[in-house]
């Protein structure tokens, strides 16, 4: 039906998420886009407020067709076989292809940031659930129609949490760390067909989500004195992360499968960064 590859992309409903600034620079790239999430809007974090108004990612793929683009919105929940398989039904339906899979839905967050000696039971089956099974059952479904077009892409969104020390984070350490082992094991499974399996682990990025909930906090005022301890002097951004997501995703990125890609900006330095005055500084 199309001439242009068609991108799945998950946990697309927050506006200033990571998975929105994933498919619309995929549309940029001429991709047909399939955004998905729980919630047309996304799922809040504890004591986030759900969002009034729109409805989230039907409004965005209204945008993109509006805009001359292929879009397609669909909601179900990544970590339920049912959900899964209704909607990579549903893409085949509409496009008979599935070319790029971006597994970037994650679990809201709260209950589980706490010493192991108070994480329920119930968060960590639900980050677990979520962030590792949805990874799990999403590429699964999809390997299928990757492998009878012997093609494609499938780009994993884990976390600097996966790879480094955090405290108060054991389900989704866990969790993201997990997925890196899924993502180099499932590269060697499906290589020979053409496909492409690769992670990309952000440390801090400037989202809701960055904040935990945290409703009375000035989330730009935080992101600044955060940012002024990574070597690049700020805190990573959407569009940080779907520009990484659209190298991975490219035809030419053939011979790139099985890793995992740090975007840091450099870490959080444990030392006092000597940096330009503020006079000297460039502007941001």
């Amino acid at each position: 039906m199309l001439d242009r590859r068609v991108a799945l992309i998950t946990g697309c409903g927050k506006p200033d998420g990571a998975g929105r600034a994933i498919a619309a620079r995929l549309v940029e790239d001429g991709f047909a886009v399939v955004v998905t999430d729980r919630a047309p809007q996304g799922v809040p974090n504890a004591g986030e407020q759900a969002r009034d108004g729109g409805d989230g990612i039907a409004d965005f793929a209204a945008e993109v067709e509006a805009s001359g683009g292929t879009a397609l919105a669909l909601t179900g929940d990544i970590g339920d076989p049912v959900d899964v398989e209704r909607m990579v039904g549903d893409v085949l339906a509409r496009f008979g292809r599935i070319d790029v899979l971006v597994n970037n839905a994650a679990a809201p967050q709260g209950p589980d940031r706490v010493d192991i000696a108070d994480v329920p039971f119930d968060a960590w089956n639900e980050i677990l659930r979520v962030n590792l099974t949805g990874v799990f059952l999403m590429s699964q479904a999809v390997i299928g129609p990757m492998r009878a077009q012997r093609y494609g892409r499938i780009v994993n969104i884990s976390s600097m949490a996966g790879i480094d020390a955090a405290p108060r984070s054991t389900a989704y350490s866990a969790s993201k760390a997990g997925v890196l082992g899924f993502t180099r094991a499932l590269a060697m499974d499906v290589a020979r067909w053409g496909i492409t399996v690769n992670a990309i682990c952000p440390g801090l990025v400037s989202t809701s989500r960055s904040m935990l909930g945290r409703r009375d906090a000035d989330r730009d005022e935080a992101m600044r004195m955060m940012g002024a301890r990574i070597a690049v002097g700020k805190v990573g951004r959407p569009h940080d992360v779907a520009n990484a997501v659209a190298f991975f995703a490219d035809e030419r990125a053939d011979h790139i499968t099985a890793q995992e890609l740090p975007l840091d900006g450099g870490g959080l330095s444990a030392f006092p960064l000597a940096g330009p005055d503020d006079a000297a500084a460039p502007v941001r």
